[in-house]
């Protein structure tokens, strides 16, 4: 056999089919420390095959070394292991629970286990403790989904066709152990006409035929069977009684960069439902979605970050568990239960709740002549309230034409920072505070809510919120999105009736960043987020077999009895709760963003 190069994991201790309680055996790799003879163990439930592991494994040798059992197993219907895959499945909790005790009574286990992993590996966590295996000692989950009408397969309840066929694709392998690349390959679909018809093609239901297979396959028909938070879709989200049994010690952790809302979904529930929140923490640091379990950062264009801008996330998972598995004492602390990164300012910050209690919402108003069409128009942030009668701004969304900015793949484009050239399209109304005065330190999730119609049945209205620099770069800092057809919530389609308003409220994506005095504050609002979104085919019909598709054109009021508001976390700049701070053997240097 070939030897593994020096930063991968040798081929497993054991390999085993571990049995759940209805017969199903799952597959099971084991890699062993030298030493000691018994060890605490880390658990990874996982969908993946190696290829896509393959970056985390220098992680799970650092696990090895510092003593620890890695126990990785690919959950029910995947690979090798038996049963049926079903998304984020009931029978997660009890699969969970069986392996936890299943480790804990092997010979060479102390009877220690914690569980780790990012992603969908963050979700198993929180369905294996959901059911409190009585051996399970801690938790680390990293960027995990918790709301998925607000996170693929859909968001704001617009469904993610590229996401859903791309994530699908990721899952078809026969082995956990299987090295077949370019299973997340986003290859440039501008230049690839046969993956673009694949991404457009009507109708949505049969776009996944020939690309994806089993049970693949059978989640994107899943998904689009169940457009709305049915019973279908309770029995895969976290309810209140499940977050109330997760007591034991947890280190959530998200990123900067990371669009992903589930961690603090996550975060929101446990501190409103489950005791023991002195050993509860939350760590935002700036990170991509990958680089919240593995590490390390490189920065972002648009941001310097200094030469080095953190803490090292594998060892202090490390630990974390060194206390929660071997009772070994705090070790390295964090300075807060909360710990986060603001960048423009580039230094960390610590808290004792999140939000802060110095974190305050306040209001700026969505205000225009009426012509507030891209960065050249006429569209306001403003403090005051609408007084009076403002004319309304419209655009155009046409799903035949969803604006794709300009890309050399579909990977870089996904979350793209410097959105200028969708802030110049005239159907992307722009909204300025202008020049700041003062620097502004945002700290949360900000919230946009738009009076809005459309002359349709059915529309999307997608917001970003952007930093306008000196140099001319706007740079993201936040999106969000919703379908209107669900401006009453997810639990029930409810069509427009044309041309008649409604409030669209709608949540955005974490911000933890400083904006400096000179810099202005932008709202961007279209009705697209191609491709990530499946553009709406504004009909009313069912998205899964509507065939004709059409444009709406959409209006944005802002008047005295429908003010349109965007609602920011602003962090004082008088903070009595936490101070400025870098952790103990880190090396965060303050600065400012790179303009």
């Amino acid at each position: 056999m070939t030897a593994s190069p020096a930063d991968r994991l040798p081929h497993p201790t054991h390999r085993v089919a571990v049995p759940m309680r209805d017969g199903v055996t799952l597959d099971t790799c084991i890699w062993l420390p030298a030493e000691p003879a018994r060890a605490p163990a880390i658990l990874i439930r996982t969908p993946y095959s190696r290829t896509l592991n393959v970056g985390s494994e220098p992680t799970l040798l650092r696990y090895v070394a510092a003593g620890y059992a890695v126990v990785m197993q690919q959950i029910r219907g995947i690979g090798a292991s038996g049963g049926r895959f079903s998304f984020n499945s009931p029978l997660d909790r009890t699969d969970g629970h069986d392996t936890v005790e299943w480790i804990a009574r092997q010979a060479w286990c102390t009877g220690d286990v914690g569980m780790d992993g990012h992603s969908y590996a963050g979700m198993t966590q929180l369905t294996a403790a959901a059911s409190r295996p009585p051996h399970l000692r801690c938790i680390v989950p990293a960027v995990p989904s918790v709301e998925f009408f607000l996170e693929p397969p859909y968001l704001g309840g617009a469904f993610s066709r590229m996401h859903t066929l791309l994530w699908g694709k990721s899952l078809q392998f026969e082995s956990m152990l299987d090295e077949h690349q370019g299973a997340f390959d986003l290859n440039g679909f501008l230049t690839q006409p046969e993956l673009l018809a694949r991404w457009t093609s009507r109708p949505v239901a049969e776009a996944a035929q020939g690309e994806l297979t089993g049970a693949p396959l059978q989640h994107y028909e899943d998904v689009l069977a169940h457009p709305t938070q049915d019973d279908w879709w309770r029995q895969r989200q976290l309810q209140p009684d499940e977050f109330a049994r997760m007591d034991l010690p947890v280190l959530v952790v998200t990123g900067n960069f990371d669009p992903s809302t589930g961690a603090l979904a996550l975060w929101r529930g446990l501190e409103a439902q489950a005791a023991g929140a002195d050993r509860r923490q939350l760590l935002i640091g700036p990170w991509d979605h990958n680089q919240c379990y593995v590490g390390g950062s490189q920065g972002r264009p648009g941001y310097d970050l200094g030469p080095q801008p953190g803490i090292d996330v594998v060892a202090r998972r490390i630990a974390f568990f060194d206390q929660h598995l071997k009772r070994q004492g705090p070790g390295p602390e964090l300075p807060g239960r909360v710990t986060v990164y603001i960048t423009g300012a580039n230094e960390w910050r610590s808290f004792d709740s999140f939000p802060p209690r110095a974190v305050v919402q306040q209001p700026l108003y969505l205000s225009s002549g009426g012509h507030a069409n891209s960065s050249s128009g006429d569209g306001r942030l403003v403090s005051a309230a609408p007084a009076a009668h403002e004319p309304a701004d419209h655009f155009i969304d046409d799903p035949e034409w969803p604006f794709v900015a300009a890309m050399a793949s579909a990977k870089g484009a996904l979350f793209a920072l410097d959105m200028r050239e969708r802030e110049r399209n005239h159907d992307t109304l722009v909204y300025s505070t202008g020049p700041l005065a003062e620097p502004l330190t945002l700290l949360g999730e900000a919230v946009a809510e738009i009076h809005l119609s459309a002359d349709a049945p059915d529309a999307d209205v997608v917001v970003w919120l952007v930093e306008h620099r000196a140099d001319g770069a706007t740079m993201f800092l936040a999106f969000g999105q919703l379908r209107l057809r669900y401006h009453a919530g997810f639990g029930a389609e409810r069509l427009l009736v044309p041309d008649e308003p409604v409030l669209a409220r709608v949540p955005m994506t974490y911000i933890g960043h400083r904006i400096p005095a000179g810099h202005s504050l932008r709202l961007l609002v279209s009705g697209n987020n191609f491709p990530l979104l499946d553009p709406n085919p504004h009909t009313g019909e069912p998205v899964a077999t509507a065939m004709t598709m059409r444009p709406a054109r959409q209006t944005v009021f802002h008047t005295a009895d429908k003010p349109s508001r965007l609602l920011l976390p602003v962090l004082r700049p008088t903070d009595p709760e936490g101070a400025t701070s870098a952790p103990a053997g880190t090396a965060g240097r303050p600065g400012s963003a790179r303009a």
